[in-house]
């Protein structure tokens, strides 16, 4: 269903199951999936592809120009999966030539009201972001990571997969996967393991284990990087896969450094 209020440019495509609300925008290069739902004053720009199942809320804005004064109007765009819930008030930024040229949003993703997705972010599936949250251009944020409220995230951060960021941290370095960030007093830095979203996620004793364990590793100590990676190797079993993704995150090219 397509609302009569809703104004739609001629290179619009839009699946006949999908529903688009009242007064919604629609300009640009726009393909839009099965059952997906556009509520009421939606604005997509741009080169913008959705897939299947979506739902996103009164006044998301989506595609819009990205706040990168580099940026030159060059053809990028936002690609976003399926079954996505993105609330109201909502932004995603289209990508820039920096990177991919795309911004990306995957797949079951809950993105609350608010959040702000600069340019070139990549959230993979299954994260949360909650409201109020500002996350920078070029940010990577892996699966089933969450992000609690107003948090303020720097430019070129990753969050590993599985990890927690707690509420008004400032976010400046990587955050490792299975891992908590926290820093309301200050800027964010590693507390331990995220155990409760791990069992939450079915991970096995020994595997909840072996992370407080590496992660500890992490934390607080003066030795440098690598020469934490080269203990955790000594130590732990690297075929593991839950050793094997933390130093594998931990050895990536790094803009700031790992949160410790």
């Amino acid at each position: 269903m397509i609302h009569p209020t809703a104004v739609i440019s001629g290179q619009v495509e839009i699946d006949p199951s999908a529903h688009i609300g009242p007064w919604c925008v629609l300009e640009g290069e726009i393909r839009i999936g099965p059952r997906t739902r556009l509520m009421n004053g939606v604005s997509l720009q741009g080169k913008v592809t959705i897939g299947a199942d979506n739902h996103f809320g009164a006044h998301a804005v989506i595609g819009g120009e990205p706040h990168d004064q580099a940026y030159g109007g060059e053809a990028t765009e936002v690609v976003i999966g399926d079954r996505n819930h993105v609330f109201e008030f909502v932004t995603i930024h289209r990508g820039t030539t920096r990177r991919h040229g795309r911004t990306v949003l995957g797949d079951d993703n809950f993105i609350m009201a608010y959040v702000h997705l600069a340019h070139d972010v990549e959230v993979g599936h299954h994260c949360r972001i909650t409201s109020y949250t500002g996350i920078a251009g070029l940010c990577t944020i892996d699966d089933h990571a969450v992000i609690a409220g107003m948090v303020g995230m720097q430019q070129y951060v990753r969050i590993g997969a599985y990890s927690f960021v707690s509420a008004m941290s400032a976010v400046a370095q990587d955050v490792l996967p299975y891992s908590i960030a926290y820093g309301s007093e200050g800027l964010a830095h590693l507390r331990g393991a995220n155990l409760i979203g791990l069992k939450r996620h079915g991970f096995t004793r020994e595997d909840i284990d072996i992370a407080r364990h590496l992660l500890e590793r992490f934390q607080g100590t003066d030795k440098s990087l690598a020469q934490v990676i080269a203990d955790a190797e000594a130590d732990f079993d690297p075929a593991h896969p839950v050793v094997r993704r933390v130093l594998d995150f931990a050895r990536a090219p790094s803009v700031h450094g790992i949160t410790r």
